[in-house]
């Protein structure tokens, strides 16, 4: 089963039992049936190489206050929202952490919510509902959960972004660290705020109780509120997306992310830590130890990326240049032909207008006739690559995916696109011209 927030699945929960299974299922069947991508020992990846990226000229940073006493290296603070069909998949990935734990140096701190009798209902471990907040510690394998019970929430919602906060900053403080890695785990949609039929339409870590959702903007609203997260890390479909990132860029250090759905079985928690702790801990180490655990689960339809929040800037200029150089050359016909033909990210219809946005710029390179066009998408190309995108892993059916997905739709424009601080660049004024 796919981690995505699409509604008619929900319609269809509740035929289907929770407990069924399937080799590769998509949107409709996403919160019914359990599932996924079955794990494969010998996965076909095409890992893509990233030149060694010139240092950006930092900004001015504020000097970081001392470390508390007793602060270790990293506090992993994952935000787990059961509360929907992935309900069962939680006892997945946190068997996984058990396996590891947390060390002398990290932290492996979780929030679990779960639901109370809803279509998918998880009914294992005794049943439990509401939140709970855990220390990981490394245990034998255990149906339930062997880590200690820190905090018990009885009505928690996970789809509110301010309860996200609480949980990072209770975290923070109760597991002071040098460093701090948040995550977010469950269903998600790319950039997408509206989803008919939810009171509070938004896009990341549906909460089935509630109806409610996290929206981008609201995404930037917690790393900002947590004051600086070394990495951000999103546990769900579709996130790897520059509106995304763009909007956690001034308070992280590395954003990971799929550009395609996930399996429901999402990350692959022992291989990652275990790969953290073998490392030298740097914030694009721990960035990059998803990434290369992620993909050697998947055989097929698995693709993740770490972007470095730092390049942002300079990637919205340089993704203004191309765009103003394409719409100068007047080929829309030109444009919308590469747009068409550009990897997306389509899952049972939903999600086409997904695309990545290097493959998208590498067909204009290719097929254009004017010369600034050619400049400047190949100096975004090379930005993309050398500067941007640090880590990018990929099975061999999604080669073309670079590592950022980018909104591009073939007709209409979805209004919400304004809320975002990506509306700031010219993307969306060229985005509709290319529909011309």
């Amino acid at each position: 089963m796919n981690k995505l927030t699409i509604l008619t699945a929900l319609t269809l929960a509740a035929a289907f039992p929770a407990a069924a299974s399937c080799a590769d299922l998509d949107l409709a069947q996403a919160y019914s049936l359990a599932g996924g991508l079955e794990k494969g020992s010998a996965a076909a990846l095409i890992p893509v190489p990233m030149p060694v990226a010139a240092a950006p000229v930092a900004a001015p940073a504020a000097i970081p206050a001392a470390p508390r006493a007793g602060a270790k290296k990293w506090t992993i603070m994952l935000y787990v929202d059961g509360k929907n069909s992935l309900e069962q998949f939680v006892y997945t990935n946190l068997h996984q952490m058990e396996q590891v734990g947390s060390n002398a140096d990290v932290n492996v701190v979780v929030e679990v919510g779960r639901m109370n009798g809803q279509g998918g209902d998880y009914t294992g471990d005794g049943n439990w509902t509401g939140c709970r907040r855990y220390l990981i510690v490394k245990s034998a394998p255990n149906p339930g959960i062997a880590s200690p019970i820190l905090q018990t929430i009885p009505a928690c919602d996970m789809g509110d972004y301010k309860h996200a906060i609480d949980f990072g900053k209770w975290a923070m403080d109760k597991f002071p660290a040098e460093h701090y890695m948040y995550v977010i785990w469950n269903h998600g949609g790319g950039w997408t705020e509206t989803i008919p039929g939810f009171s509070s339409p938004k896009a990341i870590s549906l909460d089935e109780e509630t109806k409610h959702l996290i929206n981008t903007p609201q995404m930037g609203s917690i790393v900002k509120a947590l004051g600086h997260i070394d990495v951000y890390g999103s546990d769900a479909c579709l996130m790897q997306m520059a509106e995304v990132a763009y909007e956690m860029k001034a308070q992280t250090d590395f954003i990971v992310g799929s550009e395609k759905t996930e399996p429901g079985s999402g990350w692959d928690y022992a291989a990652f830590l275990k790969k953290v702790y073998a490392s030298g801990m740097t914030a694009q180490e721990v960035a990059n130890a998803v990434v290369d655990t992620y993909t050697p689960q998947y055989t097929t339809g698995a693709t993740m990326s770490t972007i470095k929040s730092s390049a942002l800037d300079g990637f919205a200029d340089k993704l203004n240049t191309f765009t103003d150089a394409v719409m100068a050359s007047k080929d829309s016909k030109g444009a919308a032909a590469a747009r068409e033909g550009a990897q997306n990210f389509s899952a049972q219809g939903s999600y086409s207008e997904n695309k990545d946005l290097y493959n998208f710029v590498s067909l204009i390179y290719t097929s254009s006739k004017s010369q600034p066009v050619k400049v400047a998408a190949l100096d975004l190309m090379n930005y993309i690559k050398g500067q941007l995108v640090v880590d990018n892993k990929v099975s061999s059916d999604y080669a073309k995916a670079h590592g950022v997905a980018i909104y591009a739709p073939t007709s209409g424009f979805d209004s919400d696109y304004s809320h975002m601080l990506f509306a700031g660049t010219k993307w969306a004024a060229f985005a509709k011209w290319m529909q011309k």
